[in-house]
């Protein structure tokens, strides 16, 4: 909680969490000393809570203040003499947000729907989250009068009950009419803590493994796992938390009070064990962890029989192996193993071999793996393998691309893996592929149909020794990434349809931008750590025809002469540690596109360049495509270079054209700062603007030593919706999550 405060203040590095409680909210009270704060607090539980950091919050005597909302009438009475109460929505409201939802932006209702329409408006209450539970199982019911007719019998029945016990009704009614595929799938966020924010592919690599998921098609069975994900997300059971800027869904969480049906049917179908302080251990098929201590032990689980578990997934801080025996018997048909957020401070318990049917396996630990025998673990779909010290790298084996079902590997930048001597259709990720100058040339065509792929370089290379890249017709993101190198060189070709490229530590000049400006289908460029190097940029006039984001972080890049002709579909642009550069382009103003800058710790120049650029799209535009700018981190704290991929980018100050400004939230992931950002299309037509967090490719492994801080999407009656950002996380597992009770 602290730490999530102090990074909405200024800028932090991991090394926060290196310190103790102590220094963490003396820091947070010396940041904010005489300054003049509003903070906002979602979702307090107890008096005790806010016992606890209220403290830290200085009286400056210059008009601060702090907002906190609560669901809890003796919460408000203790923190407020004069609390105030939020009004339930008026039949208008409700009746606005029900036709939208369930009919589209038309809002024309049907009048063989209009009567029986109303009745369940009427007695659906004031509380927009049973409004928007109940329109989103009528929008998917294809006009069914008997699901209509359900719906209006369990309200007209629950009327007696408060809107607190109505909402479970409902969730079980949205449950019970969801398509048999579907009921395993939202039945598993039950092993997820409350108010998680869920990486969507550890979500769909998960279900993968279960089994949940079904071929279809000419789908892939990942494309299959995100169209049950769109289902559950139209009809309301699930909630977007960040999008890339193509429209795909990044992370999602659910409401916790639908939170609770689906712990509910999970441990009422004796599927769902939560092991923690209040839960006893017990023999089911999904078991969620979430103690400080290893829960498995012979005590309570050696009895039990080998096909009552099917997966392990362990969320408990500081969880440290080597305390604890690894129980094999009761685990002999486990299919998910999920480690990630466990210290093996031993390497890997070498009994994990043994697990045969282990489908997913995630692990953090620290040591040489050189002789585990991953050939054993023939059912491997998706393996995770990361140090949990970032100065203590793994030794692998080098020929875990050879386990035949494979298909998403995510292992640390510098364990050498070689590509597979025979074809691997199967394989789509693969984070990370170290390439050095004394090994044979890469040869790409042995895994035709990867998507995403990091290369970790060491070495110096020719230009065509990444030539086969262009066999990878479906790979979409690229990593490059450069050790120990004098000199590195663009490869040859790249993929042919590649849309997000990602360069680090590479020192290339300028003028080699051109290359990549070429490539077709580029929509989102990242240059981190001195990318391209030298005082001057001047692109080419036929490049990066369809580029929507462009990040430049850490750069000594002096003079950008750009035009809109070089960009004309720009939508956002990053500028982080750009100490050099003293203003943006001017003709980004005729960029109709572009609406947003972000600048991170760059010289006010800059800031008001940009701001200038603002005001002068907004007058020849004339309002169309409003642009943005953001300024953050007013306070400078250069991290260490081994920490340059997990600095934080914090409370921001956007500055508009009028002089107005106003004070959001910026978000910054671990592995990809905040360049995409999108206008975001939901599924029932409406639109709100989301500051997207590029989270880490290795489903929130890489991005590691970063805690989460929570979320909400507030859903106002007027239509609009209110999102605040979230930071990403790995390490931990959603600390100090707001409740989400908006719709509350």
């Amino acid at each position: 909680m602290l730490i999530g405060l102090l990074r909405c203040i200024s800028p932090i590095t991991s090394e926060i969490y290196n310190i103790d409680e102590a220094q963490i909210a003396e820091e947070l009270s010396t940041s904010l000393m005489g300054k003049k704060y509003l903070i906002f607090l979602d979702d307090i539980w107890t008096t005790a809570a806010w016992d606890a950091i209220q403290g830290y919050f200085p009286e400056n005597f210059n008009g601060s203040r702090i907002l906190v909302t609560t669901r809890f009438k003796e919460v408000s009475e203790y923190l407020s003499t004069i609390p105030y109460l939020v009004t339930p929505l008026s039949y208008c409201y409700r009746w606005e947000l029900f036709s939208r939802k369930v009919f589209g932006q038309s809002q024309c209702v049907p009048s063989e729907y209009k009567p029986i329409g109303e009745r369940i408006i009427r007695d659906c209450g004031g509380l927009p989250l049973v409004v928007v539970l109940i329109s989103g199982l009528l929008a998917t019911s294809k006009g069914s009068r008997e699901i209509w007719g359900d719906v209006a019998r369990t309200l007209e029945g629950d009327c007696r009950y408060s809107n607190r016990l109505r909402i479970p009704e409902i969730v079980s009614l949205s449950y019970k009419y969801l398509p048999i595929h579907l009921k395993a799938c939202f039945r598993y966020f039950g092993v997820f803590l409350e108010d998680s924010d869920i990486p969507v592919k550890k979500l769909i690599n998960l279900w993968l493994a279960e089994g949940f998921i079904k071929p279809h098609k000419n789908m892939s069975l990942e494309e299959v796992g995100e169209s049950y994900l769109h289902d559950l997300i139209n009809r309301s059971l699930v909630q977007i938390n960040e999008l890339s800027i193509d429209g795909k869904v990044k992370s999602c969480s659910i409401h916790d009070r639908v939170h609770e049906v689906c712990v509910r049917e999970a441990i009422d179908g004796n599927t769902l064990c939560i092991i923690n302080d209040n839960h006893a251990p017990k023999a089911s098929h999904w078991l969620s962890c979430q103690t400080s201590h290893w829960p498995i032990t012979r005590a309570s689980y050696g009895n039990c029989s080998p096909n009552k578990i099917h997966s392990v997934l362990c969320f408990g801080k500081d969880v440290i192996h080597s305390k604890c025996k690894f129980v094999y018997p009761c685990l002999k048909l486990l299919r998910v193993l999920d480690l990630s957020l466990v210290k093996c401070s031993q390497g890997m318990p070498r009994e994990i071999t043994d697990l045969v049917h282990l489908r997913y396996l995630a692990l953090s630990t620290i040591g040489s793996l050189y002789e585990f025998r991953f050939f054993k673990l023939k059912n491997l779909i998706t393996l995770i393998v990361t140090s949990w010290i970032e100065k203590c790298p793994l030794q692998l084996p080098c020929d875990i691309l050879d386990l035949p079902q494979l298909r998403h590997l995510h292992v640390d930048k510098r364990c050498s893996q070689y590509l597979p001597c025979l074809v691997k259709k199967d394989l789509q990720t693969l984070y990370w592929l170290k390439v050095a100058s004394s090994d044979d040339k890469p040869n790409f065509g042995m895994v035709p149909n990867l998507r995403e792929l990091g290369i970790f370089i060491e070495g110096q290379l020719a230009p065509s020794y990444l030539g086969s890249l262009v066999y990878l017709h479906l790979l979409e993101k690229l990593k490059f990434e450069v050790g120990r190198v004098e000199r590195f060189n663009l490869p040859t070709g790249f993929p042919p349809n590649l849309k997000k490229l990602t360069l680090r530590y590479t020192y290339l000049p300028w003028k080699e931008m051109d290359t990549i400006g070429k490539l077709p289908r580029l929509e989102v460029l990242k240059l981190k750590d001195f990318a391209f190097c030298g005082p001057t940029w001047e692109p080419s006039k036929q490049g990066f025809r369809k580029l929507k984001a462009l990040l430049i972080s850490h750069s000594n890049l002096e003079h950008w002469n750009a035009s809109s002709n070089h960009f004309p579909v720009l939508e956002r642009l990053v500028l982080r540690y750009c100490w050099e550069l003293k203003q943006v382009p001017t003709k980004f103003a005729k960029i109709g596109t572009l609406n947003l800058i972000v600048l991170e710790c760059c010289y006010s120049s800059l800031v008001t360049s940009a701001v200038q650029i603002s005001s002068a799209k907004s007058r020849t535009l004339k309002g169309k495509a409003p642009l943005r700018v953001r300024k953050v981190g007013t306070k400078v704290e250069l991290p260490i270079i081994e920490s340059s991929e997990e600095e934080s980018v914090e409370s921001s100050k956007v500055e508009l054209p009028n002089n107005e400004s106003i004070e959001e939230e910026s978000v910054e992931s671990s592995e990809e700062e905040s360049v995409e950002s999108s206008k975001v299309e939901l599924p029932n037509n409406e639109s709100f603007e989301e500051e997207s967090v590029e989270t880490s490719d290795e489903e929130s492994v890489e991005s590691s030593k970063e805690e989460c801080v929570g979320s909400s999407k507030v859903e106002l009656p007027n239509n609009e919706s209110f999102e605040e950002e979230s930071d990403e996380s790995s390490k931990e597992e959603s600390v100090g999550r707001s409740k989400s009770n908006a719709a509350d």
